[in-house]
Formats: structure tokens, sequence, C-alpha cells
């Protein structure tokens, strides 16, 4: 972009900022883009259990489009996609239930749990999650504390 002055009195501008024409075509059509290119996220774990009880958390969803939810899915990442990251995929990981619930047509959360108590105070794990339009894969960290 240049900088000009302007004389509002005149038909010389040069004093506000000029946009150079490509720069307005780029800028209208990102504007322009439909939402379905927005992708779908995740955000950050908010867990609600402690060291030696079952495991209770919550991850929110981010930006899902109007009944998309209904096709989300999320699951525990499988052993290739933990060693290609350097992860081990530790056997407590494989009782963690992965579950979408929805709370509005465009809000919800994935809800993990499991039925037996862990007794491991750090977790690391990589979520997948799949919908129709793409999926995405999140490495998350725990420390589960006594309570």
């Amino acid at each position: 972009y240049e900088i000009y002055q302007c004389d509002w009195s005149s038909d010389v501008c040069s004093s506000d900022l000029m946009v150079s024409g490509l720069q307005r075509v780029v800028v209208v059509i990102v504007c322009l883009l439909p939402t379905a290119l927005w992708a779908l996220g995740v955000g950050g774990i908010e867990v609600s259990s402690g060291l030696n009880q079952p495991f209770e958390a919550k991850i929110p969803i981010i930006g899902a489009k109007p009944g998309e939810l209904a096709d989300v899915r999320a699951t525990l990442a499988e052993k290739s996609v933990f060693e290609r990251a350097g992860l081990a995929r530790a056997y407590a990981l494989t009782a963690l239930k992965f579950e979408v619930v929805a709370t509005g047509e465009e809000s919800g959360y994935i809800r993990i749990t499991s039925r037996d108590g862990i007794r491991e105070p750090a977790l690391e794990f990589i979520m997948e999650v799949n919908w129709g339009s793409g999926n995405l894969r999140r490495k998350f960290s725990v420390l589960l504390e006594p309570r």
C-alpha cells in the first residue's frame, strides 16, 4: 500500500491510506469466501476428575456449521499416529471413550470418559476428529491430581 496526502477541496488525494487495486480485490475475495471453507476446530481440554477416579473431561467444538455436529466423530488416534508424533500410546489410553455431545445446532463438545479410575498421573494422547468435510488430529497433555 501507499500513503498519500489528500486535499479534499480538490480531486487530488494525498493524505489517507490508499490501497492498491489488487489488494482491494484480495480483501473482497477473502470476505466473500463461503463459510464452508472455514474448518471445524476444538478448544482446550477441561478435566473434572482426579487421579484414581474415572476420567471425565470436555473439549469444546469450535466453528461448527448448522447440522454439522451430527457427522462429527472423535476417537483416540491409531498407534501409528502416536509413533509418528514420537509418543508412546500407553495402554491406559485404550480405556478412554469419546462422545460428541451437541448443545445446540452449532455448538457442542467432545466428552471423554473412562469406566475405571486412571492410575497414571500424566496422560498424553492424540485425539482424531472426523466429519463430513474434513478431519483433524490434536495432542492433549493432562496432569491428574489426587482428590
